[in-house]
C-alpha cells in the first residue's frame, strides 16, 4: 500500500525509507553490492534476526574482494544497477533481475524464512522464476550418480547424470561422491551463486519451465551473487559469465607443468625403496611421468604429520631421486584426522585444533587461521616442503567418516555448526597446504582432493571422482562428471584411470581388465589431468624389514602390469599426453586468466547448434579437441556427433569430417574417436 501511494503522490520522502518501511512489514532488509563488473551481491536479512553471530570469514562464503573492490553494501532502493545487471523490487514484493541492454528479465526471486531445526539459525527458501522458461541450467558440482559413502555402489544403481541439470534435485550437503557446488550457468545468459556454505538443496525446473527452488537449512540471512554479460554481448556469453565468476570467487592458479602430463599412482607404494624401483623402471622406459604419488597410510598413525621412518627414512632422498630419474613432482597423501595415538594429537588438542570425530580420530579444524599456521609451520614445511615434497594429496575431504562410518555429521568448526558452514571446511583444509606454497612464489600450488566447495579453485586444486569401480559401466558414468565439475568453476579434474577397484577389479591379465585399462587411458589422455590409480587384483608388495606390519599395497598398476601388448598401447598414450603439453599449457593459461571451463559440453563452443545440447557422452577439451570415449565392452565403433560450423580431423587416422552430422566411427582397441577442430 505504501509503495503504491509513493508512485501516485509527490511525497518528498526518499524511496529507501519507504522500502525500509515495507521491509519492516515483510520482516526483511535487503542490501546490495556491486561485486565485479556486471554483477551484484544481494543479502537479505529478516528483521526477526537469527541469534547466531557467525564470524565475518564465514559470512563471506565463496566471495573475495581481491578482483572486484566491491565497496560497502547499501540498502536496496527501487532499483540498483551494476553494469549490465539491474535489481528491482517488483510489485509482488519480490526481486526482479534484468539484463539492462536488452531489457530481458533473467529471473524473478521470492523468498521466505522459517524456524530451523538448528538452534540460533533460520531456514530459508528461495524461488527463482525463470524469465525464459526454455533456459538450460549447468553446473552444481559433481554428484547424483551413485548413493553416498563407501566405494561407488554397484553399477546397477549408478546412472549417467546429463550435462543439463533441468529436472534434477541436487543436495547441497557435501558427501563422498557428491561434491555439490551451488553455482549455475543459465543459457538465458546469467550466472547464479547461492553463497551459503551449509546444508540444503536445489530443485531445478524442467526444461520448458526453468527456474530453481533453493533451500538452506541453517542461515542468518540469504546471500546470493548474480552476474550478466557486458552490454552488447551477443556471442560467447558463457565466457563472460565464467570470467566474472572467477573474478568474484578467485582465479585458479596456473597448473604446474609437471601436472600437465602423466601421473603415476597406485594403492600403494609401501616404502621408498619400492617407489624408487618403480620410478627407475619408468626412467628405463623413457616415459614422461610428471607426478609420482605416495598414497595413504604412509604415516604410522594419522596425525603424525610425518612419514613412517621405517618405510620412508628420508623424504628428501625420495623426492630428489624421483626428480633426478623422472624430473617429476613427488606427492604424499594426507587424511584430515588426528588419532589419539598420533605424535601430534596433544599439540593439536592443546591448540583447540580438533573438533568432531572423523575416520578413526578427530577432525582437524582448518577454519582456524592459528591451526592452519601451526600445521604448516611446525609440521608440513619442515617435514615435507623443505624436503622437496611441494604438492599434496588430500584424501577423505568430503565428510566421510564424520560421526563414524559414512555418517552425515560434517564439520563442527569455528565458523558454526555443520548445518550452517560445513562446506567451508574443505576449502580451508586445502589452503592449509597450498596458500603457503603460493605465497613463497617459487611453485604453483597443487593439491589433489576428493572434495572442494565454491571458490576452492583459487587454492590450486585437482578434483577427482573418488573410489570407483573398475568396470565399463563405471567408466561410462565418469565421462559427464568432469564436465559438471568444470561447468561449476572447478577446472582441473581427473578420475582413477582404470577405476579404484572397489571389489570389482578383475585380474590384470584378464581380457576384461586389459581392454578396460586401455579404454580408460584413452579417456584420461584427454581429461584435464591424466592420472592412473587403483587397487588391482594381484600380488601385493612383500614386507621388507624394517617396514613391516603396515597396510597392504594391492596389486600392481604400472604400464607393464597388463601384458606386453597392452603396455605398448599405454606407453603410446603417455607419450602422446606429453605431446599435448603445449595445448594443455595454453588451456591452463586461459583458465587462469579468464576462468574458462576445461571440459565443455559441445554447445559451449557451438551455441547455435541445437543438436549439440543433447549430447551427454562427448565433450570438448578446451576449444579444439572433440572427445568421444569408448566406454562399452567389446565395442569397436561408436556414434559421434560433429558440431556444425567446423570441420574435424581424426587425431589418429587424419580423416576429416564436416560438422553438422552424426556418423558411426570405427574404434579399434588401439585408438578411439578424438578429433581436432580444423
Amino acid at each position: 500500500h505504501i509503495y503504491k501511494n509513493y508512485k501516485t503522490t509527490n511525497m518528498a520522502m526518499p524511496l529507501v525509507i519507504v522500502l525500509s518501511l515495507l521491509a519492516t512489514c515483510q520482516g526483511e532488509t535487503i542490501s546490495v553490492t556491486g561485486w565485479c563488473d556486471n554483477a551484484v551481491r544481494i543479502q537479505i536479512a529478516p528483521t526477526t534476526a537469527a541469534t547466531a553471530t557467525p564470524p565475518e570469514e564465514a559470512l563471506a562464503g565463496a566471495l573475495i574482494e581481491d578482483n572486484c573492490n566491491p565497496g560497502k553494501p547499501q540498502p536496496l532502493d527501487k532499483t540498483f544497477t551494476s553494469g549490465n545487471i539491474e535489481v528491482k523490487v517488483n510489485e509482488k514484493q519480490g526481486l526482479e533481475i534484468k539484463r539492462v541492454d536488452t531489457g530481458e528479465i533473467l529471473f524473478s526471486a521470492t523468498y521466505k524464512f522459517d524456524v530451523s531445526s538448528t538452534p540460533g539459525y533460520l531456514q530459508a527458501n528461495l524461488t527463482l522464476a525463470a524469465g525464459n522458461k526454455n533456459e538450460r541450467i549447468y553446473g552444481l558440482g559433481q554428484g547424483n550418480w551413485t548413493p553416498d559413502g563407501g566405494c561407488a555402489s554397484p553399477s546397477s544403481v549408478q546412472h549417467v547424470v546429463p550435462y543439463m541439470r533441468n529436472g534434477q534435485y541436487v543436495r547441497l550437503h557435501q558427501r563422498k561422491f557428491h561434491v555439490s557446488i551451488p553455482f549455475v550457468y543459465s543459457t538465458t545468459g546469467y550466472g547464479f551463486l547461492l553463497n551459503m556454505p551449509g546444508y540444503g538443496g536445489v530443485q531445478v525446473g524442467d526444461y520448458g519451465q526453468g527456474g530453481m527452488e533453493w533451500t538452506a537449512s541453517a542461515v542468518v540471512g540469504l546471500d546470493m551473487w548474480i552476474t550478466a554479460p557486458p552490454s552488447g554481448t551477443k556471442t560467447r556469453v558463457a565466457d563472460t559469465i565464467y570470467k566474472n565468476y572467477a573474478d568474484a570467487t578467485g582465479h585458479a592458479p596456473m597448473l604446474r607443468e609437471d601436472a600437465m602430463i602423466f601421473w603415476q599412482s597406485r594403492n600403494r607404494y609401501k616404502s621408498s625403496s619400492i617407489a624408487l624401483s618403480i620410478a627407475k623402471r619408468y626412467e628405463q622406459l623413457d616415459l614422461p611421468v610428471g607426478v609420482f604419488v605416495i598414497d595413504y597410510h604412509n604415516q604410522k598413525v594419522d596425525g603424525d604429520f610425518a612419514p613412517n621412518p621405517d618405510c620412508y627414512p628420508s623424504v628428501k632422498n625420495l623426492s630428489s631421486s624421483i626428480r633426478s630419474m623422472l624430473n617429476a613432482t613427488t606427492v604424499f597423501s594426507f587424511w584430515p584426522e588426528a588419532k589419539t595415538a598420533s605424535a601430534e594429537f596433544n599439540v593439536l588438542k592443546k591448540n583447540n585444533c580438533l573438533i568432531n570425530s572423523d575416520l578413526g580420530g578427530l577432525a582437524i579444524d582448518a577454519t582456524s587461521k592459528h591451526c592452519r599456521q601451526l600445521i604448516w609451520e611446525q609440521f608440513l614445511q619442515p617435514r615435507y616442503y623443505n624436503e622437496g615434497v611441494t604438492a599434496y594429496w588430500l584424501d577423505e575431504t568430503d565428510g566421510e567418516g564424520t560421526a563414524g562410518g559414512d555418517g552425515e555429521l560434517g564439520y563442527n568448526t569455528s565458523f558454526g555448526p555443520p548445518e550452517f558452514a560445513s562446506n567451508l571446511w574443505v576449502n580451508n583444509w586445502i589452503r592449509t597446504f597450498t596458500e603457503p606454497v603460493a605465497s613463497m612464489g617459487q611453485l604453483e600450488p597443487l593439491a589433489l582432493t576428493r572434495g572442494v566447495w565454491a571458490g576452492g579453485q583459487r587454492y590450486g586444486v585437482v578434483l577427482w571422482s573418488s573410489d570407483i569401480e573398475s568396470t565399463f559401466e563405471e567408466l561410462t558414468v565418469q565421462v559427464p562428471l568432469g564436465v559438471h565439475a568444470s561447468m561449476s568453476g572447478i577446472p582441473w579434474w581427473t578420475s582413477d584411470v582404470g577405476g579404484y577397484g572397489c571389489g570389482s577389479a578383475q585380474p590384470n591379465n584378464s581380457t576384461y581388465m586389459q581392454e578396460l585399462i586401455v579404454r580408460w587411458y584413452q579417456f584420461g589422455l584427454f581429461c584435464p589431468v591424466f592420472r592412473t590409480h587403483g587397487c588391482r587384483r594381484g600380488q601385493q608388495e612383500p614386507d621388507v624389514a624394517p617396514c613391516v606390519g603396515v597396510s597392504g599395497s594391492c596389486g600392481p598398476n604400472e604400464v607393464w602390469s597388463y601384458g606386453s601388448e597392452t603396455q605398448k598401447i599405454l606407453e603410446s598414450y603417455i607419450r602422446m599426453r606429453h605431446g599435448l603439453k603445449g595445448y594443455i599449457k595454453e588451456l591452463a593459461e586461459n583458465v587462469t586468466a579468464y576462468g574458462v571451463p576445461t571440459m565443455r559440453p559441445l554447445w559451449y563452443e557451438f551455441p547455435n547448434d541445437e543438436q549439440a545440447y543433447g549430447v551427454n557422452d562427448q565433450y570438448l577439451l578446451g576449444p579444439d579437441y572433440l572427445v568421444a570415449p569408448v566406454t562399452i565392452q567389446n565395442a569397436t565403433s561408436r556414434s559421434v556427433y560433429f558440431p556444425s560450423g567446423s570441420s574435424w580431423q581424426h587425431v589418429f587416422d587424419k580423416s576429416v569430417v564436416e560438422g553438422g552430422q552424426r556418423k558411426v566411427i570405427q574404434a579399434p582397441i588401439e585408438n578411439f574417436p578424438v578429433y581436432k577442430r580444423v
